[in-house]
């Protein structure tokens, strides 16, 4: 690398990082006019042009990218999730099997049996593993429907969390969170690994009605608590997601701009675990989360509430399986699973996307919002 050329990729890194993506744009571009073959500008530059909505130059530039490193798992994946935010479902899906691998990738290799590849499952007992976060698991559970009708049944892993959640899934023949009492199975599967062994394409989920509830006599339980105020709509509140998220400084938006920018009129309840709930704390928003345990806690309390308004989290997946009127408040760069400039979701039906028009500007968002709920 020429110091010219080391100089152009790293104001456009710089840029980019910023989301100042028409610079990042100039600036790898003039890196790639010095060397066309220089591999992590490709990758910048086709991360730009997917932030700037060109999805056919930055799929083109994936490609051309791995032209150079063909193995290289990480672009794989940042083209599989390109092309399923464009919509390209089929290629999509077969290239987000990517994340499993690679040297050190697939952290299921030592299960001792097949991984399930689409064969007959005629009394064959699969086991299906919740793997990735929270909401992706929720997300892609709903497949799990399919394994009865080829004859199989379905042990299905997932973190502890989750247990009470999924425990009256009734597709699912035995459900564990600890590996000891995994039982005995011939296959495994990552459920995100499903819709590309089913071939899922939107048009597969236009029918798909909630498919998660809480149990009654837990949705009673919270009922009681929550006392609900006739003609008073109930509106479930999550500002913040795992502060871990790579992603999470963009997605996640601090609570007071959020209560000030809430109609006034509609009774508003905190769904925010971790140490985010602490923000609700002296204001108009009610905080009962300290008797949530689990996700069959937050599921049974958001069946009691007429909609939720979340950013992009676990909670969202959560309500929308539920089939509870969402609005989700996305990023300027949102994840893959939300497509792009769409207002509505397939995954979703009763989902309603509300998205920045401009890098780390949440006014937009929240003046829109404000407008549905008011």
């Amino acid at each position: 690398m020429t110091a010219a050329n080391a100089e152009f990729f790293e104001l456009g890194r710089v840029a980019f990082i910023d989301w100042q993506f028409e610079d990042a744009e100039r600036a790898f571009s003039q890196a790639l006019i010095i060397d066309p073959d220089h591999f992590e500008a490709k990758v910048y530059l086709a991360r730009t042009f997917e932030a700037l909505g060109q999805m056919s130059e930055a799929i083109q530039l994936y490609r051309e990218a791995l032209n150079v490193q063909p193995n290289h798992s990480a672009t794989h994946l940042l083209l599989a999730q390109s092309l399923l935010a464009d919509g390209q479902w089929i290629e999509g899906w077969a290239e987000y099997e990517w994340r499993y691998k690679g040297v050190g990738r697939d952290p299921f290799f030592k299960i001792g049996v097949p991984r399930w590849r689409g064969e007959p499952l005629r009394g064959r007992t699969l086991l299906a593993i919740g793997d990735q976060g929270y909401g992706d698991v929720m997300q892609f559970v709903r497949f799990l429907v399919r394994i009865p009708a080829m004859g199989g049944s379905t042990i299905f892993g997932c973190p502890a969390l989750l247990k009470n959640l999924f425990r009256d899934f009734s597709h699912i023949k035995h459900i564990f969170s600890d590996w000891r009492y995994a039982g005995k199975f011939d296959y495994y599967i990552p459920v995100s690994s499903l819709p590309q062994i089913f071939g899922i394409r939107a048009a597969d989920l236009e029918k798909q009605n909630a498919y998660l509830a809480p149990s009654s006599r837990r949705v009673a339980r919270w009922r009681r608590r929550i006392r609900p105020i006739k003609n008073l709509r109930s509106i479930g509140l999550c500002w913040s997601g795992r502060s871990s998220h790579p992603n999470d400084p963009y997605r996640s938006l601090p609570f007071e701009l959020l209560s000030n920018n809430l109609p006034v009129g509609p009774r508003f309840i905190s769904l925010q675990k971790g140490e985010r709930s602490r923000d609700a704390q002296g204001s108009k928003v009610e905080d009962m989360t300290s008797h949530i345990y689990d996700f069959a806690d937050t599921a049974a309390l958001i069946m009691n509430l007429d909609c939720v308004v979340t950013v992009d989290t676990s909670v969202a997946h959560l309500a929308g399986a539920m089939g509870k009127p969402v609005y989700l408040l996305l990023p300027y760069c949102a994840d893959w699973r939300w497509g792009k400039g769409r207002e509505t979701t397939p995954w979703y039906p009763y989902m309603r996307l509300i998205r920045q028009e401009k890098p780390n500007d949440w006014k937009g968002p929240l003046s829109r919002l404000a407008a549905e709920l008011g």
